[in-house]
């Protein structure tokens, strides 16, 4: 850890690379043994944010997670794993709201994916990989709970955005749109 964020010795970028590679792959696999299965997606999308959260305080200087991770490594991972965690659980407990469509002014349903063949699925996670990634994100985050705008910052999907609400909305129920015209071509 401290070859990595040494100041007064500046280290070849390869060696810098394959150091923060070797902390990340060191910090994955300690990650793994502590993360909870029953997370969405097992745990990994968390496990990845820890790894984010250590890689942006090796490269990056003078910060209070890069000295903590300095002189505490395991410590400053587990508490960071408890953040995320709590963040991630903060996300499934939001309600979501439905989604108008603005021509109709019709409740668009959003599909009920456990009721979908396994094919179905597959052929609707194509769909939102498809997707332009703010689009895709907007869509993920919806479906997860998150309102368009909030009185919170941390649960507007248009502020983690940065754009519009209605932006957002017409992102999110144009996929929507897209889903259900497919699983009613299918049938």
């Amino acid at each position: 850890m401290r070859a990595c964020r040494a100041l007064d010795t500046p280290l070849p970028e390869r060696l810098k690379g394959e150091l923060l590679s070797h902390l990340a792959d060191h910090a994955r696999s300690y990650l793994q043994k502590r993360v909870r299965e029953d997370l969405v997606d097992g745990g990994r999308e968390v496990i990845e944010e820890v790894i984010e959260i250590l890689t942006v305080a090796v490269l990056t200087p003078g910060t209070a997670d890069g000295t903590g991770f300095e002189t505490a490594f395991h410590k400053k991972l587990r508490q960071r794993l408890v953040d995320r965690i709590r963040a991630s659980q903060r996300v499934a407990a939001v309600v979501e709201q439905e989604a108008v469509d603005p021509e109709t002014g019709a409740t668009i349903e959003a599909p009920d994916l456990r009721q979908l063949s396994p094919e179905d699925i597959v052929v609707i996670r194509d769909l939102i990989e498809k997707l332009p990634a703010l689009h895709r994100k907007a869509f993920q985050l919806h479906r997860l709970g998150f309102h368009y705008t909030s009185s919170n910052p941390d649960e507007s999907i248009a502020v983690m955005l940065g754009k519009s609400p209605k932006t957002v909305q017409n992102w999110v129920e144009r996929a929507e749109r897209q889903i259900l015209e497919l699983l009613e071509s299918k049938r």
